[in-house]
């Protein structure tokens, strides 16, 4: 009780796996040093509750041409896609939601989340990243995968790749 996050899964995830290697960081973390863990990363999941700090790691990896694996859940409904910015024809994260739209921030902290759904996305976003790592399957890169659990209901929508997109064109 009263832990960090990122020390709590640290710990939480050394006792499943004691050979993992954790460097949590447990602080908000500038452009610069965002780019820096970015170009050591070969894959980066976004696990982000806002909209600045999504952009912030979309601009490091296309910058680094570094595959994104993007979830948010918000209430019963939750989104999930890959941007493999390794291919040139891929979507980046502001392709789909550009920067300079207006777009209403909504908190989980104020609207909630139903929290089966949380694990739901995280475990999603692991199996597209091991895909991703090991090479294997069909990823959902350029598909948005659109979950309604209230509904029990799951789609995908091609998402292409915006010529005009100020971050990636």
């Amino acid at each position: 009780m009263g832990a960090q996050k990122v020390l709590a899964a640290r710990s939480a995830l050394n006792a499943m796996n004691p050979d993992v290697e954790i460097a949590p960081i447990a602080a908000r973390v500038t452009s610069e040093e965002l780019d820096g863990l970015v170009v050591t990363a070969d894959i980066v999941l976004d696990c982000t509750d806002n909209f600045a700090t999504r952009h912030a790691i979309n601009r490091a990896c296309v910058a680094h041409r570094k595959p994104l694996v993007s979830g948010a859940a918000i209430r019963f409904d939750a989104q999930l896609m890959v941007f493999d910015l390794r291919q040139r024809d891929a979507p980046c994260y502001a392709c789909l939601f550009p920067e300079d739209a207006e777009v209403e921030e909504v908190q989980c902290s104020q609207m909630g989340v139903f929290a089966p759904l949380t694990g739901m996305v995280g475990a999603i976003q692991a199996m597209e990243a091991i895909k991703l790592i090991v090479g294997t399957g069909e990823s959902l890169s350029g598909r948005l995968l659109i979950v309604d659990a209230h509904a029990a209901e799951w789609r995908s929508v091609k998402v292409a790749r915006d010529p005009a997109c100020k971050v990636c064109r």
